[in-house]
């Protein structure tokens, strides 16, 4: 990632999305190329503030961030780049190389710059599958069964009510809100969780403050895992 400090969400994905370790998404840093002048007075040019009022400054400074969003079960193949304002709907592929500056509908394939959709990423029955298993409610207990459940529904052998019978689905997927700071590179690493939001309501919790904070803290074989923390701390009401 690459980034300018923020104070408000500049970036968000959602379920089971996979994103290649060379892909790029790229939030703030932007020009003001609808300017006459979209110089940004970067490095050496700061001087330049000594001299402006602070709204003028703003006027030389990279334009507003724009959030990127993506959907759930979305994938970001080698070397794709995402840039501020785009929005992945969920079920999509981005393709190698691919950069994605807008909007990117759901359960498709893009490819190119900028990315096109290439075509659907599933015929019409495994569309209406993949919409009726409702993959990101799932209980994080059950996802370790996933791959099992879903290549037999896809390929005939169980029902969808067999299949509805052997997970947990959550009412709310509950979300962690996390706060970044920029490394080597423009990376961006998360230093810390600022929030949950469950059921809709953002809420505070030291119990779980303190299960990702020693996450963060990648102490080897020290670092506890839970297949579902929220579960487990009884904040995940489920529907079955």
């Amino acid at each position: 990632m690459i980034a300018n400090p923020a104070d408000e969400l500049v970036f968000s994905a959602g379920a089971f999305c996979e994103i290649a370790h060379d892909a790029t998404i790229v939030i703030g840093g932007e020009h003001r190329n609808e300017s006459l002048l979209n110089y940004t007075f970067g490095g050496p040019a700061n001087v330049f503030k000594r001299f402006m009022t602070e709204q003028d400054w703003l006027l030389c400074t990279v334009a507003p961030v724009k959030p990127v969003r993506i959907g759930d079960n979305v994938m970001i193949s080698t070397g794709a780049i995402v840039v501020g304002g785009a929005h992945i709907g969920s079920g999509s592929i981005i393709g190698a190389g691919a950069v994605v500056t807008g909007q990117c509908e759901p359960l498709g394939i893009y490819v190119g710059v900028p990315a096109r959709r290439l075509r659907d990423r599933f015929d019409q029955r495994m569309a209406d599958l993949y919409s009726q298993v409702q993959l990101p409610r799932t209980s994080a207990e059950d996802v370790s069964k996933l791959p099992v459940l879903l290549a037999r529904l896809a390929s005939g052998e169980m029902s969808l009510n067999e299949y509805a019978n052997s997970i947990r689905l959550l009412q709310d997927r509950p979300k962690v809100l996390l706060e970044g700071s920029i490394g080597p590179g423009s990376a961006v690493n998360p230093v810390k969780t600022t929030g949950y939001i469950v059921a809709g309501q953002t809420i505070a919790n030291p119990e779980l403050d303190a299960y990702f904070a020693q996450i963060w803290r990648k102490q080897g074989d020290s670092v506890r895992w839970s297949a579902d923390i929220f579960a487990e701390l009884k904040l995940t009401p489920q529907t079955n």
